[in-house]
């Protein structure tokens, strides 16, 4: 099956900017894909400087999953000159978790947004930290268009839609199926890449099953097209979703650039707490949804975020207990070997002293 793996979405200009994956990650591609799908926007050149500073921008490559409201605090940062303020320029790459957690570990980019997918690899043994997390909860949506299925029982057999393996739908689904007393081999995953793939699949009955966001459901009911959701595993399911993960070299070595792309970061969440409006306008111009999608999306995305950027303790357990039966490692490896959330805590910190609140 081919991997589509960049998606259409515009080229902003400022502390935007997008380039081909298979340019930035040749060595990892060449061992994951069949085949990937190219064409992107030329980067622009790296004149911008921070504010204030006169210094040069210093550009980083960021991976993102899709262009949903669980990422718009990253395109809001961009767009309110949040990273540039604090002397960054962030370079998009478009890349489901199953592909940039090993893009991560290589070194190809240097932070990834698809935190939960990086866990199975730390419990193996892979040198990453997640250390922010944005939502605790999937927000994940089964859908199906088939008039044979009926229920939980008759997904057996069948194949779900997700963006690609290992990522944080099939570890979604995974936990949801043990949840449910179901053997996770009972069923089997098609990879469908970024997009809106998963979206076409139901609409035009290529697949049974897919796994939807809140958007894509929307547009899915809006279309016309004869599906049905068969559960919401947002309800059920509660886990590391969304947020960032680093290696443990750019920790080490980066400490301060850590700090300053999550305080940038941390801005742009609180921006999209503050001011739904102009939050759906950023993200109307990455992804180009219609209104009831993206403000569907912003709403769930808003009840399903942590308080400060971090996972408690006894949710860490738990989810790093269940991610280890998944990958086979017995016994489970302390939580402190997953999770840094001291830079995290840190910022959010600094942010309530200084008294500084997010401006239209």
């Amino acid at each position: 099956m081919r991997h589509h793996i960049l998606s259409p979405w515009p080229h902003l200009g400022g502390t935007n900017v997008k380039r081909p994956l298979s340019a930035l990650l040749a060595p990892v591609l060449a061992m994951l894909l069949t085949a990937c799908g190219q064409g992107a926007a030329k980067p622009a050149a790296n004149t911008g400087s921070a504010v204030g500073s006169g210094k040069p921008l210093e550009r980083i490559k960021v991976s993102f999953a899709a262009d949903s409201a669980q990422y718009a605090p990253s395109f809001i940062a961009m767009d309110k000159g949040y990273y540039a303020a604090d002397g960054l320029e962030i370079e998009m790459v478009s890349a489901g978790g199953g592909v940039a957690t090993p893009a991560l570990i290589s070194g190809d980019v240097a932070y990834s947004t698809s935190a939960s997918s990086t866990i199975g690899a730390i419990i193996k043994g892979a040198p990453l930290k997640v250390i922010y997390t944005n939502a605790d909860r999937p927000g994940y949506e089964l859908w199906t268009n088939s008039p044979d299925i009926k229920g939980l029982a008759d997904i057996k057999g069948k194949s779900i839609g997700i963006q690609t393996r290992g990522d944080t739908f099939e570890v979604a689904m995974d936990i949801f199926l043990k949840q449910h007393g179901m053997d996770i081999d009972s069923i089997s995953y098609t990879p469908l890449g970024t997009g809106n793939q998963r979206l076409a699949a139901m609409q035009s009955g290529s697949l049974p099953l897919a796994l939807l966001g809140v958007a894509d459901a929307i547009e899915l009911q809006q279309s016309g097209a004869k599906a049905r959701k068969l559960a919401d595993l947002k309800q059920q399911v509660q886990m590391l979703y969304t947020g960032v993960a680093t290696s443990d070299k750019e920790l080490k070595d980066n400490a301060g650039r850590a700090k300053r792309f999550l305080h940038a970061t941390i801005q742009g969440r609180e921006y999209y707490k503050a001011f739904k409006e102009e939050t759906l306008q950023v993200m109307n111009k990455y992804n180009q949804r219609s209104r009831a999608a993206n403000e569907a999306d912003y709403d769930d995305v808003l009840s399903s975020m942590t308080p400060d950027g971090s996972m408690s303790a006894d949710i860490q357990q738990a989810d790093t207990v269940i991610r280890s039966s998944l990958v086979n490692v017995n016994p489970p490896p302390p939580v402190a070997k997953l999770y840094d959330y001291s830079v995290v805590k840190h910022v959010y910190a600094e942010l309530l002293a200084s008294g500084w609140k997010p401006q239209r």
